[in-house]
């Protein structure tokens, strides 16, 4: 999906969900757009759209963060990993 499109799409005010790089966009109001669930501005979404279509890997990280950070699922991610910490050292204390 490119940049033009992109724009295209959000000029059409299209109530069908756009596809970009495996996320998932949709248009809720007149600046409002959800990637993956989480709320982005206009201006916003398309600095994600062209960091998703960078072909530098750590611009297209950088976005998937970015995505997971405001649709909630980084918590769940840091969580996690806060948790195997936390295994890890019982099991290490333990011994």
């Amino acid at each position: 999906m490119s940049e033009e499109q992109f724009t295209e799409w959000v000029n059409r005010r299209s109530r069908l969900p756009l596809a970009v790089a495996g996320h998932s966009l949709t248009m809720r109001g007149d600046n409002l757009i959800l990637i993956d669930r989480g709320q982005f501005v206009y201006e916003e979404a398309l600095h994600i759209v062209r960091m998703l279509n960078s072909r530098n890997p750590v611009a297209q990280m950088s976005a998937n963060v970015t995505i997971w950070e405001r649709n909630g699922t980084l918590k769940f991610i840091t969580l996690g990993i806060i948790a195997l910490i936390l295994v890890v050292v019982l099991l290490f204390a333990g011994h």
